[in-house]
């Protein structure tokens, strides 16, 4: 997207042909004469590089300038000065000028200061993006697995990555969702640009809409300074909504408009600001009951969901949880400096009866948790959480007996006591592990006991 300029010259011999110039390397440029032209135009337009002659018919050049950095600090300002005021354009740099040139001036001289301000501003853009991606960078694994669900995924993701279609991704809490986000940005023809995470539930309903959209200087008690949003953020690369079922209604509205195509305000601000932006989006909602209950917008949810991925949870990939806990353990044995450690049969039978309400998420801190106890080169039973173990105590009492069915309080005598024998006695220890007192604790045992 061609950046815009601002010339602003009042001499009608200079400022076509600073125009002219300009437009053939590739600006957007909006030519005014007086000062209150100028103001106006940087208030209502996305202005990153401004041509200042300091004299003005109406005013010092020097108004503008205060304007441009109250607007925004980073639009670059270069002023443009007959010798006699070169104190002022001193004191135009010590005020926030990016450069200055001398008239007369060659214009290959201009092209070059034009270049090399127009390129930091870029670079501090960069810069500032690539310190939140660094900040926000996903901890979860790439997307392991052989199962025919997570097969699905990947054919999906090959099919609309390529395409600037929207995406909605819809998933349980752990299962994967923002791996499949940042796969279809590295396949597709932004993968170069950037790739800006934002967890919606992560910000209040004030603080989100500057972040995705930015603010101007003075738009609330904490704007001390202008600053872009996570839209600008993102321009020409993909912008990653999670939970976005979480995003207030006022806000949906704003958001519908600009996935549409259409442009958007700074909060605080009136200028119009259009982005070239690919938008994926993530929930663990059901949004059509979401739309039912008037909690999110039906146009919104419609036009986000052209093309709709559903995670699979971690308890229907099968084999899956043995091959991600197998890679798992091999990067903890990595990152804790030890050697190569294995999964018992035992520790992979309860891998395999547990249901993961934690989904990959879960899976993931268990199996760090059992590398760092681990003190051979074999991962046990004992090592894994107790809820795993519980797990497998109730199957296996379930079972123990074909035709008869034990009672809730059977199983729940049963489990008690084998929580308390795991633990060696250590009744302080149980209670905790079962989540109730140590006098519930002893009165239940009492209790069992009496029976």
């Amino acid at each position: 997207m061609a950046l815009t300029m601002l010339v602003v010259e009042d001499d009608t011999g200079l400022r076509p042909s600073l125009e002219e110039s300009f437009i053939r390397r590739g600006f957007e440029v909006i030519g005014v004469a007086h000062t209150k032209d100028a103001i106006r135009v940087l208030r209502q337009r996305n202005v990153a590089v401004v041509l200042l002659d300091l004299h003005l018919p109406d005013g010092s050049g020097l108004d503008v300038l205060a304007a441009a950095r109250d607007i925004d600090a980073e639009i670059a300002v270069i002023v443009m000065t007959a010798y006699p005021e070169v104190r002022t354009a001193v004191r135009a740099m010590k005020e926030g000028a990016s450069d200055f040139v001398i008239k007369p001036f060659e214009l290959a001289a201009l092209h070059l200061a034009v270049d090399r301000v127009a390129e930091l501003r870029s670079l501090r853009r960069s810069v500032r993006r690539l310190d939140y991606e660094r900040r926000s960078q996903s901890d979860v694994t790439a997307m392991v697995g052989e199962s025919p669900a997570i097969a699905r995924v990947r054919g999906q993701i090959q099919k609309v990555a390529p395409t600037d279609a929207l995406v909605l991704i819809v998933g349980s809490t752990g299962s994967g969702k923002e791996l499949v986000a940042d796969a279809i940005h590295q396949l597709s023809p932004r993968a170069g640009a950037p790739f800006i995470k934002v967890n919606c539930s992560a910000f209040s309903e004030t603080l989100l809409e500057s972040e995705l959209f930015g603010h101007e200087k003075g738009a609330f008690t904490d704007a001390k300074a202008s600053r872009a949003g996570f839209f600008e953020m993102a321009e020409g690369g993909t912008l990653f909504l999670d939970e976005i079922s979480e995003m207030r209604a006022e806000l949906q509205a704003k958001l519908l408009r600009v996935v549409e195509g259409q442009p958007f305000r700074r909060v605080g601000g009136q200028r119009e600001i259009s982005t070239n932006v690919r938008v994926v989006a993530a929930t663990n909602r059901n949004l059509e009951r979401s739309v039912r209950e008037g909690a999110f917008r039906q146009d919104l949810y419609f036009r986000l969901n052209v093309f709709r991925i559903d995670m699979p949870a971690l308890r229907e990939r099968g084999e899956d949880v043995i091959v991600l806990a197998r890679f798992f353990l091999e990067r903890s044995a990595a990152s804790l400096r030890k050697p190569a450690m294995r999964l018992t049969p035992g520790a992979e039978r309860l891998l395999l009866g547990y249901e993961w309400p934690g989904n990959v998420r879960e899976l993931r801190n268990v199996i760090e948790r059992a590398a760092i106890l681990c003190e051979e080169e074999e991962v046990s039973p004992q090592l894994l959480p107790l809820e795993l173990q519980a797990a497998s105590f109730v199957q296996r009492t379930a079972s123990a007996a074909p035709g008869h069915t034990p009672s809730l309080d059977e199983v729940t005598h049963r489990y008690v006591a084998h929580v308390v024998n795991s633990l060696g006695g250590n009744l302080s220890e149980a209670a905790r592990v079962l989540g109730i007192s140590r006098n519930t604790l002893k009165a239940k045992l009492h209790a069992d006991d009496a029976h």
